[in-house]
């Protein structure tokens, strides 16, 4: 199965994500906005892994999170990945002001494994753009976008189902912070 780490999104934050996304869709610009149920926060991409390795990433992330106690967090900040000249994700910054979050997932990488990259909630991922120069006009008008704070408490094994319509989410574990 396919899966990942990642942290849940709380609702008042998703909602004003999808209102951010709602200005996204008027650039010119061709991207697969990521649904409001489907948002997250990556920690670590697994890639396919079999039955039998599940039962050890689950007890890798559990020993992972009794050493961190909740992490206050920030969704802001407009980011562009990979670069200005190759558009291919518009996501949002995620960050805590002691580095907890950033050492969380360095301890993800190094215990459960998988690509980690550093915590972002993706917006949308760009298929073509047709004016570049207009794009990043409005993104750099955007870039200061805060869609607010929340406590993680948790972070979660995700089963990721590909279809035509898009991913399907689904937990599989959660571990508890502290």
């Amino acid at each position: 199965m396919r899966c990942f780490i990642a942290v849940a999104v709380p609702k008042d934050i998703k909602t004003r994500v999808t209102e951010l996304q709602e200005r996204l869709k008027e650039l010119p610009m061709s991207c697969k906005l990521v649904e409001e149920e489907n948002m997250h926060v990556t920690l670590s991409f697994l890639g396919e892994v079999d039955d039998a390795a599940v039962e050890k990433i689950k007890e890798n992330m559990d020993a992972v999170c009794k050493n961190f106690s909740k992490i206050e967090a920030r969704i802001c900040g407009l980011k562009i990945i990979p670069s200005e000249t190759h558009i291919r994700v518009i996501a949002l910054d995620v960050f805590d002001e002691a580095g907890r979050l950033k050492q969380l997932s360095g301890e993800i990488k190094k215990n459960v494994g998988g690509d980690v990259k550093p915590p972002h909630l993706t917006l949308c991922r760009v298929r073509d753009v047709k004016d570049r120069s207009e794009v990043l006009s409005k993104l750099e008008v955007w870039k200061t976008f805060d869609a607010g704070s929340f406590a993680i408490s948790e972070i979660i094994l995700m089963k990721s189902e590909l279809s035509r319509e898009g991913p399907t989410y689904e937990v599989i574990h959660t571990s508890k912070l502290g």
